[in-house]
């Protein structure tokens, strides 16, 4: 059998902060490129599922596994996408502006 205790306001206060961060971290993240794992600075959108790299770094993939004769799977995370092309990236300036506008 397991014990329960009401939830007191130290444990609201705790639970609201772990939230913030959780939010926090789950808005820098997707600052950051998949690829190079640093913050983006040009992101692309991939249009077929939806997620952001950093150009330079998906199109150096793209072209190296293309001389191989390869396709080249959607590095983020959890994506089954798996014929990423040149033609499926276009420039992702929401992202960017809002990049920007939180390093200034």
């Amino acid at each position: 059998m397991v014990a329960v205790r009401p939830i007191s306001d130290d444990d609201s206060e705790t639970i609201e902060q772990i939230d913030e961060d959780i939010a926090v971290t789950r808005s820098q993240m997707n600052f950051i490129c998949p690829i190079t794992q640093m913050e983006m600075r040009r992101p692309v959108r991939n249009k077929v599922c939806g997620h952001s790299y950093e150009e330079e770094a998906i199109v150096e993939i793209i072209q190296s596994r293309k001389q191989k004769k390869k396709k080249v799977r959607c590095p983020k995370m959890g994506c089954s996408y798996d014929d990423v092309k040149r033609s499926d990236l276009v420039p992702d300036e929401a992202l960017k502006r809002v990049i920007d506008s939180q390093n200034k």
